[in-house]
């Protein structure tokens, strides 16, 4: 049973991250491992399901945080919540994730979600999260012109994040026609298909010639990085979201150099819950053509091994509860 300051929940849905694929078709995710069976996934919505007294109210719709800062280290003390030297983590481990049916977790990493928004949608609020901290980091979005490099969901995001905090102009990147289309549908300004063209020349030829001002590399290859920083003018900013399978990159100093470019990383979100909730609330933001697919427990193996492969028009892939 929940203890003081916890909720027990009845999770409603749980979407498989691009983490999840990791730790599913690698055994690791940057180097961390498990030495036993654990339950996966972060991205989730539920139901307050209890004590009677609950803040929210049972039966409330709610997305979770899955990271718990200590709120007593440096870091926390500088407001940098997610760069806890002691943050515990939904879905890593010591803790298990929330692909089961209940959960308990503190009541204040819990967000009520708008009754607009389908509670089988809402887990991809955590990633919008992310995606909110990311444009963030990237600073002067407002009037720029911007590339996403990635239409899975997290780069989807990201897009309509850029175009909400008034970009110019958003192109985004993909090697999945399907991808493309659905970045096209979220308002992307143009697409390019990685692999039937040199897309970083491409970008700059849809830029009218030069570079953009802001790359997002939300893709994970290395090749995805390099595309990035190609196709940034000079004084550009590249911000990356995406995890390599080998976790490690390699780039060239000069490039780096006579361009003077920024070169960001970013580490999952910051206290961005609130602002990505109002994003969808406000229309800002769609989240239904990112949830493209949805399987029951049972079909657990099915939906991660679809997840993995990214087709039949695959973006988030969703493992939903009765």
């Amino acid at each position: 049973m929940p203890g003081a300051g916890e909720v027990l929940l009845r999770v409603q849905a749980v979407t498989i991250c691009a983490s999840d694929v990791h730790i599913y078709a690698e055994g690791n995710i940057g180097g961390v491992t498990w030495d036993r069976p654990f339950i996966p996934g972060h991205e989730a919505s539920a139901l307050v399901a209890g004590p009677e007294d609950a803040d929210p109210a049972p039966g409330t719709a709610v997305v979770l945080d899955p990271a718990l800062p200590c709120r007593a280290c440096a870091q926390c003390a500088a407001g940098d919540f997610h760069l806890c030297a002691n943050l515990k983590f939904c879905d890593l481990p010591p803790l298990d994730g929330a692909m089961r049916e209940l959960m308990i977790w503190p009541a204040d990493r819990i967000f009520p979600i708008p009754p607009a928004v389908p509670v089988l949608e809402a887990p991809l609020i955590e990633p919008l999260a992310v995606a909110v901290h990311a444009v963030e980091l990237a600073q002067a979005v407002r009037g720029a012109t911007v590339a996403v490099a990635g239409c899975g969901a997290i780069g989807l995001l990201t897009l309509q994040v850029a175009k909400a905090r008034g970009a110019k102009a958003v192109f985004a990147t993909d090697p999945i026609p399907a991808r493309l289309a659905a970045a096209r549908k979220l308002g992307a300004d143009d697409v390019v298909q990685v692999d039937t063209s040199n897309p970083a020349a491409e970008l700059c030829r849809l830029n009218g010639g030069r570079g953009v001002d802001i790359a997002f590399e939300a893709a994970g290859p290395p090749e995805a990085l390099a595309q990035c920083l190609e196709a940034v003018r000079p004084g550009g900013h590249v911000v990356v979201i995406g995890i390599p399978s080998q976790d490690e990159y390699r780039v060239r100093a000069s490039q780096l150099r006579r361009h003077e470019l920024t070169l960001r990383f970013v580490r999952r979100q910051n206290e961005n819950y609130p602002e990505a909730i109002a994003l969808v609330r406000d229309g800002l933001v769609s989240l239904g053509p990112i949830l493209t697919h949805r399987f029951s427990p049972e079909q657990a193996g099915e939906a991660f091994a679809l997840a993995e492969r990214k087709d039949q028009g695959a973006v988030r892939v969703a493992i939903t509860f009765p």
